[in-house]
């Protein structure tokens, strides 16, 4: 198959930024968690109005 060649890339990152995506990972997550949630429902389970929304 030959030589397989990548990039590299090197990354210089504050710890503000590191603690910023750390937050940003830890909210997807827990989105991704809830669409889980959702998407395992049957039909008749899926809530209609979200909480906090009123």
């Amino acid at each position: 198959m030959g030589n397989v060649r990548g990039i590299t890339i090197g990354l210089e990152i504050d710890d503000k930024s590191k603690l910023k995506l750390r937050a940003i990972a830890k909210h997807a997550e827990a989105l991704a968690d809830e669409l889980d949630a959702i998407d395992s429902m049957n039909d008749e389970e899926v809530p209609t109005h979200l909480e906090g929304s009123d």
